[in-house]
């Protein structure tokens, strides 16, 4: 199960990466905060690091930082990680302050349904990051918004504009939110940044929709890629959710039937479909030089 899961990490760590143009936003802030400099060894904490690549990209472009990953589960590495990175299992949830004061950036990517008080996890990163310390966070929203951005409501089977991907998803988004309330964490992370005041010098947000396939008229290259790697990456949650479908009581030929119609779609490019990215970074003041 991890196995596949961390492939899937892969493929979305690829997409972001290339749609980024680079590992972060805010590079100013994070170079800032990671350069060398007397005293502790500038430190990033990747926080649910999956798979591992962001941590190892990040230890191989600043090989004088130390990188931590930390993850409920071990990271699947296909090579030996560079000698600045190092993996921990352990659960966010039981509590950061034990790192108080000891990373200068810490990342949050795609975990908001793994935490179970996201507000109360972002009062503790503020508490292990440095003075001028860096914050960043990823969230792909676990909603559908057609060809204009606009979000798309639930369109029950045989109603017109039915899709099977639209009802998968909505039925996914129900079971997630059976499990905790990370689900509806997503939109919510700037505001709450934004509630946290003083404690941050400056705050930043992007907001991208990234086509499910290379449907888009006139697409670059690049473009074309990244949408395929997004298009895949949906195909390869579709499987990895099944589980949690029938967990949550849905029946198996129900599932069945909504996944093979839903990768069918996709797969054909039958839908003109968006997914919503939000992408937030804080700076802590106070750096000391």
């Amino acid at each position: 199960m991890y196995i596949a899961e961390h492939s899937r990490l892969d493929l979305q760590h690829e997409m972001l990466k290339r749609k980024r143009g680079g590992l972060f936003y805010a590079p100013k802030a994070v170079r800032k905060a990671l350069a060398a400099r007397e005293g502790p060894q500038p430190c990033i904490l990747d926080v649910g690091s999956g798979s591992g690549s962001w941590v190892i990209d990040m230890g191989r472009s600043f090989p004088h930082v130390e990188v931590v990953g930390l993850d409920l589960a071990p990271a699947n590495l296909t090579s030996t990680p560079p000698p600045n990175c190092r993996f921990e299992c352990d659960d966010a949830n039981l509590g950061l302050l034990h790192y108080k004061g000891c990373f200068d950036v810490v990342n949050a990517s795609c975990i908001t349904q793994g935490i179970t008080n996201y507000r109360k996890f972002m009062d503790e990163v503020v508490e292990i990051l440095r003075p001028g310390g860096v914050f960043l966070t990823v969230a792909g929203d676990m909603q559908i918004h057609d060809e204009n951005h606009n979000m798309l409501p639930l369109i029950n089977e045989g109603e017109p504009g039915f899709t099977y991907t639209l009802r998968l998803v909505h039925a996914i988004r129900d079971a997630m939110r059976a499990r905790g309330p990370g689900v509806d964490a997503i939109p919510k992370i700037y505001d709450w940044v934004q509630e946290q005041g003083s404690v941050w010098e400056s705050i930043g947000q992007k907001i991208i929709y990234i086509p499910i396939g290379p449907w888009e008229d006139e697409m670059s290259e690049k473009d074309k890629y990244i949408s395929e790697l997004m298009r895949q990456d949906f195909l390869h949650m579709i499987q990895s959710v099944r589980p949690m479908l029938l967990s949550y009581g849905w029946f198996n030929e129900t599932v069945d039937k909504w996944s093979a119609g839903a990768q069918e779609e996709i797969k054909t490019l039958r839908n003109k479909y968006y997914i919503r990215w939000f992408f937030t970074w804080s700076v802590k003041p106070g750096r000391t030089e």
